[in-house]
């Protein structure tokens, strides 16, 4: 279905760091030359998801199923559009490594037209970032009123205040260190013994922050429920044993 992977596509900065030469420097994995060709692009995503979503009565016959379904796709746009703020923080808090010369016997090791030249890349890309972000912002935005018209014409009422960002609790653990904590409760609380880690591993992300990371991962901390070394497990197990052995009233 077309509409989730408009979500998928719109939802994520694909982004990596390039090196040469020893000078790490921002660069987009999708290339573009200007903001309106980019902005074209993703008015022809939004084409698409309007023509889906248009055609939902046709899809699905039951009042009711469709009205379960644009709530689906609301949240997941509310979803979106926070992990989209959330990427574009942590992108901008490292943006200063773009611009980092790397030293050799306290000098720089680069001739100074090399400086020149990547401090020129790392300043076009935290551009590009910006209008990147922008512009998919733009598009949820108007995503979000193409799903209220929809429901509108079909005389669906929509719950549409919009959710705030829940208020994270900050812990001194790391990631790997709250991830296998938690997984060691559910596995004990759980009733389902196979219970759902996608969805724990989203709820970490969600409303915690670790010791390094205000924005914690979700496939991150997925992998860190098992693959873990012993120092996390050493600290995980002397704070569940202080945790038994604390004193309640």
């Amino acid at each position: 279905m077309f509409v989730y992977d408009f979500i998928e596509k719109i939802g994520k900065i694909e982004v990596k760091y390039s090196r040469k030469f020893r000078k790490r420097y921002l660069t987009f994995t999708e290339e573009f030359s200007s903001e309106q060709e980019y902005n074209q692009q993703l008015d022809e995503y939004l084409i698409e998801f309007r023509k889906e979503i248009q055609s939902l009565p046709f899809s699905l016959n039951s009042k009711q199923s469709r009205k379960v379904f644009l709530h689906n796709i609301y949240d997941e746009f509310l979803y979106t559009r926070e992990r989209l703020n959330e990427q574009f923080i942590q992108l901008v808090s490292q943006s200063h490594d773009c611009i980092t010369l790397q030293k050799v016997r306290f000098k720089c090791c680069f001739p100074k037209y090399f400086q020149k030249k990547y401090l020129k890349k790392a300043r076009t890309a935290y551009r590009q970032l910006h209008v990147v972000f922008t512009l998919r912002i733009d598009k949820i935005e108007t995503a979000v009123d193409i799903l209220k018209l929809t429901a509108l014409n079909d005389g669906i009422e929509m719950d549409i205040s919009d959710k705030q960002s829940p208020v994270r609790f900050k812990t001194n653990l790391s990631s790997p260190e709250l991830a296998y904590l938690s997984f060691r409760i559910m596995n004990k609380v759980s009733v389902d013994p196979n219970f759902n880690r996608t969805h724990l591993s989203r709820i970490l992300a969600d409303n915690f922050s670790t010791k390094r990371a205000e924005f914690p991962k979700a496939e991150q901390i997925r992998k860190q429920f098992t693959d873990v070394n012993d120092n996390v497990k050493n600290k995980v197990e002397s704070l569940l044993e202080e945790l038994a052995n604390a004193n309640t009233v």
